[in-house]
């Protein structure tokens, strides 16, 4: 059996003792250590998952303000859209105007020139006509 001498209590004596002083020497400060570090990761995750946030934030805002652009841009478009189909209305509208009174002088030419030449005409055909009866009836008339 076991037996229960001065070496068995030293050995225990030893023991304990090198227990005491490795946990006072190498496992506290170890222990720490790894605390530490633990605090120390701890706190770079909450920064980047802070950093992470704000990213999202930002990215949002970009989006927002990127449609709003997109929209003003839209608004923008439709208002010179609109402006130049008016201008477009205006300019078709004096260039009908411009082409109507063109046509009017032209008729009003053609008239006064077909006049012109009726009165010739007939002017042309009353003498015509005296010198073909003239002719005809061997006489003046």
């Amino acid at each position: 059996m076991i037996e229960l001498n001065l070496t068995v209590i030293i050995q225990l004596a030893i023991v304990l003792s090198l227990m005491v002083i490795l946990s006072q020497v190498a496992f506290k400060p170890f222990l720490s250590l790894l605390q530490a570090r633990k605090e120390r990761i701890e706190e770079a995750e909450k920064k980047a998952r802070q950093w992470q946030q704000r990213a999202e934030e930002l990215m949002e805002s970009y989006r927002q303000t990127m449609a709003a652009a997109q929209a003003q841009g839209a608004t923008i478009r439709e208002e010179i859209r609109q402006a130049s189909l008016a201008k477009e209305l205006e300019i078709l509208q004096a260039a009908m105007a411009e082409t109507n009174q063109l046509i009017n002088q032209t008729k009003r030419k053609i008239k006064e020139e077909t006049e012109t030449a009726r009165a010739n005409l007939r002017l042309q055909a009353q003498s015509l006509s005296r010198e073909i009866a003239a002719k005809v009836l061997g006489r003046s008339l």
